[in-house]
């Protein structure tokens, strides 16, 4: 019998079945995403990332299985003393399930790749994408120096289970990060991975890739003699694990790249990045009629800017103080949700200011502020109706009239501003 260099020297079962599992899970984790709104580059350089979390746990998985069946020292071909078993036929192994196993998961991309590319927003970024395709190669690695190390079916959970608490930790802490595959959350148009995390984590695992190469190779080798360049490569990988947490990288930083398309009504201006052009009259439509139904324009924001023209943390935590309303534009955003809830948070004064803890209701055991509270909810959710004309009313709002509600906004401004309005005291309660 022959094998097909495609799969020598593993039997083809051994790489179709985690390979098509790995496809599987990568078209299903992004199907999803085809058919959402903003779509960019930068988005789509993180999620390589993040898709490969759970895909190259099955790799390593599958590594370990080939190591334990195919390096274990009962097999009579597999003896450490025999010259076949030199370092070819270990990476030649881990070779095979890493091209198919990655093959695999970049095919299951090529759907969202192509979602992305017909929008075309932003450029790529180079840097993340090759950490992440070097982090599966390197973690693919580990797995197989599990079942080399283990010698035996028990290689295989432990290497899952190894692989699976590397690609989550980065959710634990931000330190992590730079040692796993994926930021805590994923960047998209306006902002970028950090250079120095980016190179930081692919210098890592390509060290990480040599050392469990070298190590499964030394295992599977008798006499077992260290080698100054081995061990220089293990104790780096050992370092380099560490100093993350001694110096933390910045996570993203901020890549106002491209010009600003803008738009005005009454009074507000609107911009958003180039990129996102397709979102501005939207926008506008679902923001202007709650500056409209508040009645006063000196509430109303001087701009409504998309979150992707910032420059800086400063420019968006002092918004406010310069009239600019910052509203994140983002992959998957729901406009129809956000812009009205947004536009509406800047007209309605903070729970805070109520005392009440955030917490607003009207029954029997509510209190005189959670009560007052009430009222700015309520508020907050007729302005934000106000983009849908004809939808039903709610809460204490829910029978007035838009101009009605205008008229006497006007008249109790201050009173909103201090949280002082009491629900009995609302004109076109019964």
């Amino acid at each position: 019998m022959t094998t097909s260099p495609l799969f020598w020297p593993l039997p083809p079962p051994l790489v179709l079945v985690p390979a098509g599992i790995v496809l599987l899970m990568t078209l299903t984790a992004t199907w999803g995403q085809l058919s959402w709104r903003a779509l960019d580059w930068v988005y789509l350089s993180g999620q390589v990332g993040v898709q490969a979390r759970l895909p190259v746990v099955v790799a390593a998985g599958a590594a370990a299985l080939a190591a334990a069946r195919l390096t274990r020292p009962s097999l009579v071909f597999a003896q450490s003393w025999q010259p076949r078993l030199g370092r070819d036929v270990p990476l030649r192994h881990v070779t095979v399930v890493i091209g198919w196993c990655l093959s695999a998961y970049l095919v299951g991309l090529l759907p969202l790749t192509a979602a992305v590319a017909s929008q075309g927003a932003g450029t790529p970024n180079p840097v993340p994408v090759l950490g992440a395709l070097t982090g599966f190669a390197a973690l693919t690695l580990l797995g197989y120096l599990c079942g080399v190390a283990l010698r035996g079916l028990i290689a295989v959970p432990v290497a899952i289970g190894l692989v699976f608490v590397c690609t989550s930790l980065p959710l634990v802490a931000d330190a992590w990060t730079a040692l796993s595959l994926q930021l805590p959350f994923t960047p998209s148009l306006g902002m970028r991975e950090s250079v120095p995390l980016g190179l930081y984590r692919l210098g890592f695992f390509l060290l990480l890739a040599t050392a469990a190469a070298w190590t499964s190779v030394w295992l599977l080798r008798a006499p077992r003699r260290w080698s100054a360049p081995h061990v220089t490569a293990v104790v780096a990988v050992a370092t380099a694990a560490v100093l993350p947490h001694l110096h933390a990288f910045p996570l993203v930083t901020y890549a106002p790249v491209g010009s600003e398309v803008c738009a005005e009504r009454e009074g507000v201006r609107y911009c958003v990045h180039e990129g996102h052009a397709d979102e501005l009259a939207l926008i506008v439509e679902l923001a202007a009629p709650v500056f409209a139904a508040y009645g006063s324009s000196e509430a109303a924001p001087a701009q409504v800017r998309d979150h992707s023209l910032a420059t800086g943390d400063d420019e968006v935590l002092h918004g406010t103080g310069h009239g600019v309303l910052w509203t994140r534009v983002h992959p998957g955003w729901d406009p129809y949700q956000e812009v009205p809830q947004a536009s509406a948070g800047w007209l309605v004064p903070d729970l805070l200011v109520c005392g009440s803890e955030g917490v607003a209701g009207t029954g029997g055991e509510a209190t005189p502020q959670e009560r007052r509270a009430a009222v700015l909810v309520g508020l907050q959710t007729w302005l934000a109706s106000r983009s849908f004309p004809g939808s039903p009313g709610a809460g204490p709002f829910a029978e007035a009239a838009p101009d009605e509600v205008r008229d006497w906004i006007g008249r109790n401004e201050d009173r909103l501003a201090r949280c002082e309005v009491e629900p009995e005291e609302l004109p076109w309660r019964p």
